[in-house]
């Protein structure tokens, strides 16, 4: 099972990620991020079980790692031949936005990473494991269609969706954009963006909020499977507890579909 989470910047993705990894778990399924499932997926590799079986205990972690990391980079080329049409559009899409050289870069960079991560975790992943992205495919679209100079632009954004591998399930998560500006600011802004004027800050984030909205209304009427969370409290516990149950009502009808499979049913809580 894939999940996939997409929300504006400062929107809270992040915090809620254990609260779906837990219920997951009481489902029997075993989720994890990238992170997580990086090495037991490598130790399913011939070179991660030499690793396993060979290496001194303090050495496996880093070096399942190095595992993972060279054969998802390997993984790209698989990934990028089955799906050129998409390679292809974001590319082509990178090099003709008015943005620096260095955001287009950026942006490509992350994705291509993205699609070795995604392809070798994919082709070592069990029947009860979920692999739960925050900066997935979906997500990708605040990177690649958004910044402080460019006006959201739903055709560029549906051509782009229209080719990504389609998860089982996006989490939506909601947020006014000026309370996403905050905790941008409380949490630290990053580098990248410290030589932009608060103005231009501010509208990027308007514009990525934008941008995910327009998001979400097209995979809504697509008929993806979709779960929307308010996470505009203060309280997180508040947006914790309507992820749950909306987890609750639709794991039940996701668990039994492998890898990649979709059901199309739509909630927001």
């Amino acid at each position: 099972m894939v999940i996939e989470f997409i929300g504006a910047p400062g929107a809270g993705k992040t915090t809620l990620i254990p609260t779906v990894a837990n219920i997951c778990r009481t489902r029997g399924i075993c989720a994890r991020t990238v992170v997580d499932a990086a090495r037991p997926s490598a130790q399913r590799t011939w070179a991660g079980q030499a690793v396993a079986r060979l290496a001194p205990q303090t050495w496996r972690r880093p070096l399942l790692w190095q595992v993972f990391y060279h054969l998802s980079a390997w993984s790209r080329f698989a990934f990028c031949a089955r799906h050129p049409r998409l390679i292809g559009s974001v590319l082509t899409t990178q090099l003709r936005r008015p943005v620096p050289a260095e955001t287009r870069r950026h942006a490509w960079h992350w994705f291509i990473h993205l699609t070795g991560y995604y392809q070798f975790l994919l082709a070592h992943a069990r029947d009860d494991e979920a692999l739960i992205l925050d900066e997935g495919f979906i997500h990708r679209v605040v990177q690649m269609y958004a910044s402080h100079q460019e006006t959201p632009d739903i055709d560029r954004v549906a051509a782009y969706v229209d080719l990504i591998p389609r998860p089982d399930l996006v989490i939506a998560v909601h947020a006014p954009w000026e309370e996403c500006l905050d905790r941008i600011y409380q949490r630290g802004l990053w580098e990248r963006f410290q030589r932009y004027s608060p103005d231009e800050v501010a509208a990027f984030v308007r514009n990525a909020h934008s941008v995910v909205n327009l998001t979400i209304d097209y995979i809504r009427g697509a008929g993806w499977t979709l779960l929307e969370v308010d996470n505009g409290s203060d309280d997180p516990v508040l947006a914790q507890q309507r992820l749950r149950a909306g987890l609750e009502a639709l794991l039940p009808a996701l668990t039994p579909h492998p890898i990649g499979a979709g059901v199309y049913r739509n909630l927001a809580v």
